[in-house]
């Protein structure tokens, strides 16, 4: 394995944000500790499979996939198993003081409820991981003092998000078998359009009733909680990093009309497709776009 490679960083108050690029090799077992807590956000279009647990009392001691977003809680060993590869990262480092004069809260997360942390899925949580990564590359007028409040921000949601974790025990057994649960995640984050719950059905070869019972009980998130939430982040993903029309992204999404798109995507985040875009890419090309008023919503995140 070799060493982080810094790309980029950016030093703030309360708070410190890296581009960190490293190669793994194939495959690959590690245990990781962060002297301070850290949020890392995976910055690859496509991810390859990874799973861990955190290696302390009362923590899942089950290998569970991670997602591309997760959280390190500071002295706290993180076991990892990966498929290895070429990796990039945006990395958001707080001190525990820094997080408890902000939170008022002394503990990030309790050990019984750290599992959550392997798979954050906010997209507040990731939009500001991305406005810090773009801030740290390109830094602009008052970049530290951006960087602080967006750290701020940060701070508050996580302790938001892990105020609403549900505790593992007190999730029910007969939830779905790990491999189940993988293929599921494949199929959706591979899919263009919004794949329905029958469809999901007929690809696990599960009831409807049984699997959204099963997913629930596994993740504590409905299916179309899930699907919408992988939907709503290709939509971030594409308008920040590609040059795609936003008719053709809402086109790719299973939209009927780039009106529908646009209104869903405000309810989801609050602004507009085109200005999220002219938000996370300040150089875009400006494109058209006006919503019609009353169009049809025929799909919503």
């Amino acid at each position: 394995m070799s060493s982080p490679q810094v790309d980029a960083a950016i030093a703030a108050p309360n708070c410190a944000i890296q581009i960190v690029s490293m190669v793994h090799p194939s495959p690959v077992e590690f245990s990781h500790v962060e002297a301070h807590h850290t949020i890392a956000m995976q910055r690859q279009r496509k991810q390859a499979f990874s799973s861990g647990r955190y290696l302390v009392e009362g923590a899942e001691k089950r290998f569970e996939d991670i997602g591309r977003v997760l959280v390190v809680p500071a002295n706290v060993p993180l076991q990892v198993r990966a498929e290895g590869g070429p990796t990039q990262a945006v990395r958001c480092i707080f001190s525990q003081d820094a997080y408890a004069r902000i939170t008022g809260l002394d503990e990030l997360v309790h050990p019984n409820e750290m599992v959550g942390c392997l798979d954050v899925k906010s997209p507040r949580i990731t939009d500001t991981l991305a406005r810090l990564a773009n801030e740290a590359e390109a830094p602009g007028f008052a970049s530290r003092v951006l960087a602080e409040a967006l750290g701020t921000s940060l701070m508050v949601e996580i302790a938001r998000y892990v105020n609403d974790l549900q505790p593992r025990s007190t999730i029910q057994r007969g939830g779905l078998a790990r491999r189940t649960h993988r293929q599921i995640i494949e199929y959706v984050e591979t899919q263009n359009g919004t794949p329905s719950l029958s469809d999901l059905a007929k690809l696990t070869g599960l009831s409807r009733r049984h699997l959204s019972r099963a997913f629930k009980q596994t993740t504590g998130q409905t299916i179309y909680d899930y699907v919408e939430q992988v939907r709503f982040n290709r939509a971030a993903n594409m308008l920040a990093d590609t040059d795609f029309l936003i008719k053709d992204i809402a086109f790719k999404l299973g939209f009927t009309c780039s009106s529908s798109f646009s209104v869903a995507f405000r309810r989801a985040c609050g602004e507009t497709p085109k200005s999220f875009r002219k938000r996370m890419r300040p150089g875009a090309i400006e494109e058209a776009e006006t919503p019609r008023s009353g169009a049809p919503i025929h799909a919503a995140f």
